[in-house]
């Protein structure tokens, strides 16, 4: 059996928003909360913890990299996967510097999006295996999502 990720998907436009959550339930690898702005983002991320965090870039009270920043220094430690109609290199590299995972151009095929998620939920598993050790002392540090 699959293990289920929790999602947060944080889109302004209700037919995309509701069209991506319906593709992602029906995967059965994912369980989706749902979010029109920044606000109610915000206010998901502060009750409890997520596997993965899919952002618009165009949120209606907010920029979508300004709040991907907000929640990295909330501590949010899980992948953000950021959607936007913006496809130039300055839009991509402003999205990753302000502390995206990926960077997600409309339109896009579900496969391939998918997929994506799927890769930085697999790379953030991974990163939370790592053991430091320190001499004889060996210790697997917590990793908050």
């Amino acid at each position: 059996m699959t293990q289920v990720s929790s999602v947060l998907l944080v889109e302004d436009q209700d037919d995309l928003r509701d069209a991506l959550s319906d593709q992602l339930l029906v995967t059965q690898e994912f369980m989706v909360e749902q979010a029109a702005n920044g606000q109610e983002a915000l206010h998901h991320i502060a009750q409890k913890s997520f596997d993965l965090i899919i952002l618009d870039v165009g949120l209606p009270d907010t920029d979508g990299r300004e709040l991907c920043k907000v929640m990295r220094k909330q501590n949010v430690k899980c992948p953000i996967v950021m959607l936007t109609g913006h496809d130039g290199d300055a839009d991509t590299i402003l999205g990753l510097d302000s502390g995206a995972n990926d960077y997600i151009t409309k339109p896009f095929k579900m496969a391939v999006l998918l997929a994506r998620l799927r890769a930085q939920l697999r790379q953030h598993a991974l990163s939370g295996m790592q053991v430091l050790r320190w001499g004889p002392t060996r210790s697997n540090p917590p990793i908050r999502s």
